[in-house]
């Protein structure tokens, strides 16, 4: 997918991913804070910021697919058959890691750009725990939790719903998340600038990363519909950096990635906010714990809290929306796990 040598979908990938480690460095956007903030009874500014980015990612993936300027039938999410056990466990295991780790992925790299020796520690263990477990020792495991093909009533909400308009859907969705961003009581630290706006600029970078994974596409190419997601890209990109001589290319996905990286750091040092920490205590077996059951939860549940939380739900997937679920109920009880030993 170049357009003379200009590789666009790669070049664009990285471009994305610095300016969303940008976004991310700079507002603390993070789903585990906001689930945390929500499940122990806070101010729930931060999770009002994560569900303005999924109606952004909405809006913005459906006005791409009405448009033509994406096919998303093409994407894993829309699947009628699916391993339904494994995306359910998978879930559970992701959102129980992410409370453990003190991050998804996508927040591990943003802490380990501004020197946490601790997050970066544990972001190399969850790539090596999903290495592990698609090619690995943790494969069996892997395989024996995917549990077999289960055909869902329908792939997507319109042929879920006897074919109501997918223009529909997105506007009751839409609206759900709208009332619930006005109901945010006025202390609440959401009628500032900074929360919104990071909500806003990342649900605009993962929608518009559909188009730029495809972009630039010919005729004689087969386009790999993509958005941003931090899972088995991160293993792409630590292969490009092991083994890029074996034939593992820099893509679009471990592209967007190492932006993520790069953004995050250099807005780190901008900011004078980078300050080398090594990791030590106890504390790091429960973060590398959860890096590992992140990683092999990612992998069954086939994405993280941005590749299935918001692109996935973004293109109306009945299998997504169970995911997320899935991963909301695994941090609860993580959540109370952690909270019952700390008493």
């Amino acid at each position: 997918m170049a357009t003379g040598s200009v590789n666009l979908p790669l070049w664009g990938g990285l471009v994305l991913g610095v300016l969303l480690g940008v976004v991310l460095q700079r507002s603390g956007f993070c789903a585990r804070a906001a689930l945390a903030d929500a499940f122990e009874g806070k101010d729930k500014a931060r999770l009002r910021s994560f569900l303005l980015a999924v109606l952004v990612t909405l809006l913005g993936t459906q006005l791409l697919a009405g448009f033509g300027l994406v096919q998303l039938g093409g994407t894993p999410y829309l699947r009628v058959s699916v391993p339904l056990l494994g995306l359910l466990i998978g879930g559970l295991l992701f959102g129980a890691g992410m409370m453990l780790a003190g991050g998804c992925p996508s927040r591990l790299i943003v802490r380990a750009a501004q020197g946490q020796g601790a997050a970066l520690l544990s972001w190399l263990v969850f790539v090596l725990a999903i290495m592990a477990s698609l090619e690995g020792v943790l494969a069996p495991v892997r395989e024996m939790l995917s549990g077999p093909a289960v055909q869902l009533p329908a792939a997507s909400l319109p042929a879920l719903f006897g074919g109501m308009p997918a223009w529909l859907i997105t506007l009751i969705q839409a609206g759900a998340i709208v009332l619930f961003l006005l109901r945010a009581p006025r202390p609440s630290a959401w009628w500032g600038w900074r929360l919104p706006l990071a909500g806003a600029l990342v649900g605009l970078l993962v929608a518009v990363s559909w188009y730029v994974s495809i972009a630039g596409a010919d005729e004689f190419e087969t386009p790999v519909l993509s958005s941003l997601a931090f899972v088995a890209p991160a293993q792409d990109l630590l292969r490009y950096v092991a083994m890029e001589r074996l034939g593992f290319p820099l893509k679009f996905g471990s592209a967007s990635v190492l932006g993520v990286f790069i953004g995050a750091f250099a807005s780190a040092l901008l900011a004078r906010q980078f300050a080398w920490t090594a990791p030590t205590g106890a504390q790091m077996l429960r973060n590398l714990a959860g890096a590992v059951l992140m990683a092999l939860g990612g992998i069954l549940a086939m994405g993280c809290t941005i590749g299935q939380g918001m692109a996935g739900v973004a293109t109306l997937s009945v299998s997504s929306l169970l995911v997320v679920a899935a991963m909301v109920l695994g941090a609860w009880l993580a959540q109370r796990t952690l909270l019952y030993t700390a008493n």
